[in-house]
């Protein structure tokens, strides 16, 4: 007399598929639409970055359309900046990255592609960018592990209800192997849910170190201890991951108001240019200068102390709590 799994355990397995199958579409990637350039004809378009190879960028636009965009030697690169972006830096192709907003133009070729004659970008969309290339590769890597690891799960149960003949022994031995693959589908789930937090945290960028350098009257010259200040806040944003690192000067409001905000500009250049000189900090790490003028004023400019402390610099060191959670010990590593 063949040995039938009870109902309630049939019931059991099932309900584990669904979940299994629930995963997978978590998992899912939908179709996007293609954008397509006229040969010849001139273009324009905005979106964000979704992939890089080589000189070839997928851009996805606001109607949620992708479009192939074609970097050439020809292709200028700028950067916006300044108070109101009316200024630009020349940048390279590196600092396109994934997760980085855009807008470029050019015509349209015979493959439906727009060949760039220029890109770009505000630097406020780079705190959401940066890292983005280097750290999205082992988030895909684990989402394919966590899919291929479900799939095992889905086979095993169909394994379990085709052998109802073969499980004679006891009810209770059937119980165990129904836990055991709950459990793991669990931890399937578990992982899943992982990977989502920390790509969703993969724009979220927050300070953990900071220095306040203070120059003379009328002067962008870093002094010794300024110096000094600089050389440690280097040292420690190169012991971190995923960071990137903000400037902004500032003026005593002694002077006309022109004069000070080029003050406060030239004060926020010379800092960057410490870093970046001395401190080995690479330019796709620093985030455009700010020159604030005589705004955000710390002390009272009435007073001598007070004018001292306004005239400043303020540099952040900002880092990606999705790198850092990607890079966090998970309970099976630390066994």
């Amino acid at each position: 007399m063949r040995y039938l799994l009870p109902k309630y355990v049939k019931n059991s397995i099932w309900i584990l598929l669904s979940v299994l199958f629930s995963a997978a579409l978590v998992m899912g990637m939908v179709e996007p639409n293609e954008r397509v350039f006229t040969n010849g004809q001139d273009a324009k378009v905005r979106g964000v970055i979704v992939s890089k190879n080589g000189s070839m960028l997928k851009l996805r636009g606001d109607d949620d359309a992708i479009g192939t965009v074609d970097l050439t030697d020809g292709t200028k690169i700028e950067m916006k900046h300044g108070v109101f972006g009316w200024g630009k830096h020349a940048m390279d192709a590196t600092s396109l990255v994934p997760g980085l907003h855009v807008e470029a133009q050019g015509k349209g070729n015979e493959k439906g592609e727009l060949v760039a004659s220029r890109v770009v970008f505000d630097p406020n969309s780079m705190r959401a960018s940066r890292q983005i290339d280097t750290r999205v590769a082992p988030v895909e890597a684990r989402t394919g592990t966590l899919e291929n690891r479900a799939g095992q799960l889905e086979n095993r149960a169909g394994q379990i209800e085709n052998r109802q003949g073969q499980l004679e022994d006891t009810e209770k031995q059937t119980q165990q192997q129904v836990g055991q693959v709950k459990t793991e589908a669990d931890q399937a789930n578990q992982g899943v849910t992982e990977v989502n937090k920390r790509v969703s945290d993969l724009d979220n960028y927050e300070p953990k170190y900071s220095k306040t350098v203070y120059f003379k009257l009328n002067s962008a010259v870093l002094s010794p201890d300024a110096k000094r200040d600089l050389d440690e806040l280097a040292q420690q944003a190169l012991g971190e991951k995923g960071y990137m690192i903000e400037v902004a000067g500032f003026a005593d409001s002694s002077g006309k108001a022109d004069r000070n905000q080029q003050l406060s500009e030239r004060r926020a250049n010379a800092v960057i240019q410490y870093l970046e000189q001395q401190g080995n900090i690479p330019l796709h790490r620093i985030l455009a200068p700010a020159g604030m003028g005589t705004s955000h004023a710390v002390a009272d400019n009435n007073t001598r102390e007070g004018r001292k402390q306004n005239r400043r610099v303020e540099v952040n060191v900002l880092v990606n709590q999705g790198v850092v959670a990607s890079n966090a010990p998970t309970p099976e590593s630390a066994k």
